[in-house]
């Protein structure tokens, strides 16, 4: 009597390993160092940069761009960083303020 081979399920990790071995070294690089679902750290410094200008920057196309890219999770981080903005820096934001930049980001993820 002969032994069925039995199929065993390979883990989606063990996929994605093969299909990186398949990539260019760039290609792979990339897609190693992509964290998924949230905006690079760059990004997300370079709109706390431009909130020191206030909720008015919330107009300019590039902080709206930005902000759209933001986790949830990353949102929480910006706003506790604005409360937290140093005088000689910028003016901390209040909370009427911090509502406007959730409220923004609401409209702009749904749109």
């Amino acid at each position: 009597m002969a032994k069925r081979k039995t199929k065993t399920k390979v883990p989606e990790e063990i996929k994605h390993f093969w299909r990186l071995l398949d990539m260019p070294l760039d290609a792979h690089w990339r897609e190693l160092n992509t964290v998924r679902n949230r905006a690079a750290d760059f990004t997300v410094e370079a709109l706390m940069f431009s909130l020191r200008g206030g909720p008015e920057t919330l107009a300019c196309k590039d902080t709206l761009n930005r902000l759209a890219q933001l986790s949830e999770q990353q949102l929480i981080e910006v706003m506790e960083r604005l409360q937290k903005f140093k005088p000689e820096i910028a003016p901390a934001w209040s909370r009427e303020q911090l509502n406007v930049l959730v409220a923004v980001r609401r409209k702009i993820i749904h749109e």
